[in-house]
């Protein structure tokens, strides 16, 4: 009975040996913060709106990320530290489809921004916009569950265009 389980911890040690070997050859690795810290340790945001809610997620985004960020230019004229530009945040909320009731029973809610990314006189991000966009169901009976999902549904999406947008930064060949 001894030698069964010394065999059966046997092999679980080696099936954990081999899932981990096979894990680390095939490439795969966890999305973290160092990728973007090395590349560049200062940013200056530049944001149309610098209290929205999109402004604040990506400021502890990059903050997480390691990334000092600078809400101002620098006094220093020696300093050529990358400038971030966040303009035209917009929330678009459409009908896509209609009852029959002709009534909006489909929306549509696209959300976008204009960015660049500039160090001294060299674009590395060209002016883009980048956007997300999701749809939602309009439930007559039940108003104020929709405008909850509505806002559910901004957040979410606030949350992906600032990893969006992380991911974009992180790309950056300097």
């Amino acid at each position: 009975m001894g030698i069964i389980i010394i065999m059966r911890k046997a092999l679980r040690q080696l099936f954990i040996l081999s899932l981990m070997l096979s894990i680390s050859a095939c490439g795969f690795s966890l999305r973290g913060s160092d990728i973007l810290s090395s590349k560049f340790n200062s940013v200056i945001l530049d944001s149309q709106q610098p209290n929205s809610e999109f402004t604040r997620l990506l400021n502890r985004s990059l903050e997480i990320s390691e990334v000092e960020v600078m809400l101002t230019s620098p006094t220093e004229p020696g300093d050529d530290l990358p400038v971030l530009t966040i303009r035209n945040e917009q929330i678009i909320n459409r009908p896509i489809t209609v009852n029959p009731r002709a009534r909006a029973a489909q929306y549509e809610i696209r959300l976008s921004v204009d960015i660049a990314f500039i160090n001294s006189t060299v674009q590395l991000i060209e002016p883009e916009t980048l956007f997300v966009e999701r749809s939602y169901f309009e439930d007559i009976e039940n108003i104020i569950g929709n405008r909850e999902e509505v806002e559910i549904i901004a957040a979410e999406m606030r949350r992906e265009l600032v990893n969006q947008l992380i991911r974009r930064l992180a790309a950056v060949e300097l």
